[in-house]
């Protein structure tokens, strides 16, 4: 079997099958909960939008599977071809047909029946419940203030401050993978305990994101320098990317159960005790 690298092969494969279904770059990022970079970089070149050629491999079969195609892989003749992979189980059926275009319809691709969504709902539920709450997902939405209550000046400071996080898009990747709770009481996400910095010395990729990967069902709040803060219910094996302005605190009662990536270096905490950390000092 051949190691997890993406080959001129597979991006030549992608960029055929998103071509032949008429779906245009940014759709398929949207669908897939993935930014345009990542998936130019899949047809074209570079990999500087992914922690690893391992994770550049893994989405981009993702993404050719669910094009209705198994990725292309080197058979032992030293030729390409189709090849079933077992260890992930396909987004969709191969033998999915096209449907045809129609210039009135937003829909794309038939989505399969799948029976096991209402338990997967009820097993998200009954999570939930554990951590003493029912959360009902709603869009996120940008705090109103009114500017009656504010001074000339404090007025005009926070009209660009939101204007600045409407065209930044300070929270990514969130709306497909994870649940933004309102926080309820201060102890939730609790800014004044100790924080402990642990800031890498040096990193390879930018400082103004950080990337979470939940190990288990995680509540985990994010605040950057701009007071801008979230509380999210992640839920075992999900990721996201979170950007803004650094520097970041996180404070999670469940933090050893998230892997935390930043500057493309794994954070690791020294001991269980720790929930509160600071990312991005100077």
């Amino acid at each position: 079997m051949s190691k997890l690298s993406w080959l001129p092969e597979h991006a030549e494969q992608l960029k055929r099958l998103r071509l032949s279904a008429g779906v245009e770059i940014t759709t398929l990022a949207k669908k897939h909960s993935l930014s345009s970079a990542q998936v130019r970089q899949l047809e074209e070149s570079g990999d500087s939008a992914f922690y690893s050629p391992q994770i550049k491999y893994i989405v981009g079969r993702k993404l050719i599977r669910s094009l209705g195609e198994e990725i292309t892989e080197l058979d032992f003749d030293g030729h390409f071809g189709s090849t079933a992979l077992e260890e992930v189980p396909p987004l969709i059926s191969a033998n999915v047909q096209q449907p045809s275009f129609h210039p009135s319809s937003h829909q794309i691709f038939s989505r399969p029946k799948r029976r096991w969504v209402p338990l997967l709902l009820i097993l998200s539920t009954l999570v939930l419940a554990w951590y003493g709450m029912v959360v009902i997902p709603r869009p996120i939405q940008t705090p109103t203030i009114d500017p009656s209550a504010l001074d000339t000046k404090e007025s005009t400071q926070m009209s660009q401050h939101m204007a600045s996080l409407n065209n930044s898009h300070a929270v990514s990747n969130i709306g497909a993978l994870a649940d933004v709770l309102p926080v309820s009481s201060p102890s939730e996400c609790d800014w004044s305990s100790t924080s402990l910095d642990l800031t890498p010395a040096s990193g390879s990729r930018p400082g103004h994101y950080i990337y979470l990967h939940a190990a288990q069902a995680s509540v985990v709040c994010w605040k950057d320098s701009a007071q801008v803060q979230r509380r999210i219910a992640m839920k075992p094996a999900e990721s996201m990317t979170l950007e803004g302005r650094p520097p970041f605190h996180i404070y999670s009662p469940d933090i050893s159960g998230i892997k935390i990536y930043y500057r493309g270096k794994l954070i690791r905490t020294p001991h269980a005790g720790v929930k509160h950390i600071f990312l991005g000092k100077d």
